[in-house]
């Protein structure tokens, strides 16, 4: 077989639509598998912290009054 038979052959390989479709999903399959090999879930921003209001001091206790009759 010459160069010209050999060629004549390959570009009715290639110009085959079963071999087109196949090298298509080919790429699409490996693109996939590559995209779920190096796939890392992005890191959220961290919400700013959110300052807490300052307790209150204890309410004093009310001062209590004695009402027994004393001086007054």
């Amino acid at each position: 077989m010459s160069f010209s038979q050999y060629f004549h052959i390959i570009s009715g390989v290639l110009k085959d639509p079963k071999v087109i479709v196949t090298t298509i999903l080919m790429i699409l399959v490996i693109a996939f598998a590559k995209f779920v090999a190096n796939y890392t879930k992005k890191k959220r921003a961290p919400r700013p912290k959110k300052e807490k209001a300052p307790k209150s001091a204890p309410k004093p206790a009310a001062e209590k009054k004695d009402n027994d009759g004393g001086d007054e």
